[in-house]
């Protein structure tokens, strides 16, 4: 699963591994325009979780959550953009 912390109001977004990534991003830019302050910080509990880094990366990438995700050192799977 992967998880996003808002740094603002401390609601997790949960992507579980048989959800599409696109509906996790689309359950960040729903967060986004209730929380305006949002930046996430992101956990991959699970193998396929730290799969998705890549449709992170190209996302961010695109700047369409650049600025509001955070990825953590600790995580180096996470790290790279």
């Amino acid at each position: 699963m992967l998880i996003f912390h808002c740094t603002d109001c401390n609601e997790e977004i949960d992507c579980l591994d048989h959800e599409r990534s696109d509906q996790a991003f689309t359950n960040l830019d729903e967060h986004i325009a209730k929380c305006a302050l949002a930046t996430f910080t992101i956990e991959g509990t699970t193998d396929i979780a730290r799969q998705r880094a890549d449709d992170i990366r190209a996302v961010v990438k695109y700047n369409r959550l650049a600025g509001k995700l955070q990825l953590p050192a600790n995580q180096p799977k996470f790290t790279e953009i």
